[in-house]
């Protein structure tokens, strides 16, 4: 097995995921206008063109246009970290677990991260190209709205799904 696949290696990314998370949700509230009152949650699921101006233009008129590239770019770190802590501990569990069902379990944690990732990973850069242009746009605006859903569902079950995975794994390998 490659040494990627370790717990060493899961640790560092999903707890450095988790990490960057935090400092995500505790500094949001930076970006939060009268247009944007939550801040970058309303850029995600703004699902038109008018509506990401709209935003956009609060926030620079607020000076904060630099601040929300920033935080798209670290949202962009998290998704990396968050997604390969994931696989590589649902894999872990998936090939070392003895039961049955727990195996499951890793395995449903490799393709729920993967979905995560790659429907957060069209979100952010559908957001930061608008961004970086200055400019909305509907096929971007319509795509970041139509997978943060999925990308919510996914992050929600994979979290779930792993906490669940480490109790059991490590009751199992205490008896």
């Amino acid at each position: 097995m490659s040494n990627l696949y370790s717990w060493r290696n899961f640790w560092i990314f999903w707890g450095g995921g988790l990490a960057v998370f935090a400092y995500l949700v505790l500094s949001a509230g930076a970006l939060e206008t009268a247009v944007s009152p939550n801040g970058i949650l309303d850029h995600q699921s703004a699902a038109t063109a008018a509506r990401v101006n709209a935003i956009q233009q609060s926030w620079a008129r607020a000076g904060l246009l630099d601040l929300a590239r920033w935080s798209m770019i670290i949202d962009l770190v998290f998704i990396t970290l968050y997604m390969s802590g994931g696989i590589i501990g649902g894999r872990l569990i998936w090939q070392r677990a003895q039961s049955p069902a727990l195996k499951k379990i890793g395995l449903l944690c490799v393709l729920v991260y993967f979905l995560f990732g790659l429907t957060d990973y069209l979100e952010t850069v559908s957001q930061l190209v608008q961004l970086v242009r200055g400019q909305g746009s509907d096929l971007p605006a319509g795509t970041a709205a139509l997978v943060r859903p999925v990308k919510i569902i996914a992050w929600i079950a994979g979290t779930v799904a792993m906490i669940v995975a480490l109790i059991w794994r490590w009751r199992e390998t205490r008896t």
